[in-house]
């Protein structure tokens, strides 16, 4: 369920680069409002398929001004690799530990949640357009997105009730646009 909010400060936290450097989250919305996305276990169908729509919508976000990243459960060498499998043109960093996770209260889920049967048609229609990856990291961990602004405020929040749930693009760019308006570049 996708929340408008009001003056919620962003945690702090440190996240690692594909390059194993640590990165401080402020450093990511510094320059321009960040729509952080947090992915599921390493391998889940949705979280894939997520991130192409992710990707097939990157310049449409930088053209309303929005920085994105993924975060994923994994370390530095995961997170390269989950970048060029998927050949996104964002970055994508680790939160092996959870700790960031656990900061922005991204849910966990329960195995109704997911895995029940109510999800396995959509996840057969994921796994048809997207693959699967192995599952690795926390199977019960749901996804999350946030939009941060500049001043390092949470305006915007998606937190699904299921493992098949993400945000609508529309959403997020209309949540965007309270922000700042569309480039014409």
């Amino acid at each position: 369920m996708s929340h408008y909010l009001s003056s919620t400060p962003a945690p702090q936290g440190t996240l690692i680069a594909e390059d194993g450097h640590k990165v401080p989250l402020a450093h990511l919305y510094a320059k321009r409002p960040l729509l952080l996305q947090f992915s599921r276990h390493l391998g889940c169908v949705f979280c894939i398929d997520h991130a192409k729509q992710l990707l097939q919508n990157y310049e449409t976000f930088t053209r309303h001004n929005l920085e994105v990243a993924l975060v994923i459960m994994g370390g530095a060498e995961e997170a390269k690799k989950f970048r060029e499998a998927l050949k996104l043109t964002f970055p994508v960093y680790g939160d092996p530990d959870q700790n960031v996770y656990q900061a922005f209260e991204v849910p966990r889920g329960t195995v109704w949640q997911v895995a029940g049967p109510h999800l396995w048609w959509a996840g057969l229609k994921a796994l048809t357009r997207s693959g699967i990856g192995r599952p690795r990291g926390d199977l019960m961990q749901l996804s999350g997105t946030y939009l941060i602004d500049t001043n390092g405020q949470i305006v915007w929040d998606f937190r699904p009730s299921s493992s098949v749930e993400f945000p609508d693009i529309d959403k997020i760019l209309v949540a965007a646009d309270t922000l700042t308006p569309i480039s014409d570049a």
